[in-house]
């Protein structure tokens, strides 16, 4: 997985990873990643709760890329919640934007290590990290990709709390530009 990881980035900041963008319905791309997501968070106790607004529309992004950076946030979400918690997705209209919450009810993260997140192999708690999985790159790939889509990335979180991650991507527009 560094490998792969280690790859994605590189291929992303040398401009290498080509982006096929269309029109992409977020629901449909968050639906097909919770169904990768469902069993490890059922095997947890963890309930997944989806809430999507009627009026979405689609984004302008590239489809696998997108279910890339959902697929990094939602294995977060999943990870660092304890059995029996709840993961919460919702899509709605923000002025110009579709935004994408994944709120958990997790271990959260201390305020002053929030602004390191998506640093490449940063992690919040070391030996936890370690002992869970993942590289420390999921969230650099997901700030690169978010970049490449003009979006946004806003975290927030109480330790002992859980972490609320909302992804602000660009509505699609009439003409095909976002």
């Amino acid at each position: 997985r560094l490998v792969d990881d280690l790859l994605t980035i590189s291929a992303i900041e040398l401009g290498e990873k080509k982006l096929t963008f269309e029109a992409v319905s977020v629901k449909s791309v968050i639906e097909n990643v919770v169904s990768l997501i469902e069993l490890r968070a059922e095997e947890k106790g963890i309930t997944i709760e989806k809430n999507f607004a009627d009026d979405l529309g689609p984004v302008r992004g590239d489809r696998d890329s997108l279910g890339q950076i959902l697929l990094n946030i939602l294995d977060n979400a999943v990870k660092f919640t304890p059995e029996g918690g709840t993961v919460s997705i919702t899509a709605s209209g923000v002025d110009e934007d579709i935004a994408i919450r994944i709120e958990d009810t997790g271990i959260g993260i201390p305020e002053n290590e929030i602004s390191r997140l998506g640093e490449r192999f940063y992690r919040v708690d070391k030996m936890r990290s370690r002992g869970m999985g993942g590289t420390g790159l999921g969230l650099s790939i997901v700030k690169h990709l978010m970049d490449a889509h003009r979006g946004k990335v806003k975290i927030q979180s109480q330790l002992g709390r859980g972490t609320t991650v909302t992804l602000f991507l660009p509505r699609m527009r009439e003409h095909g530009a976002a």
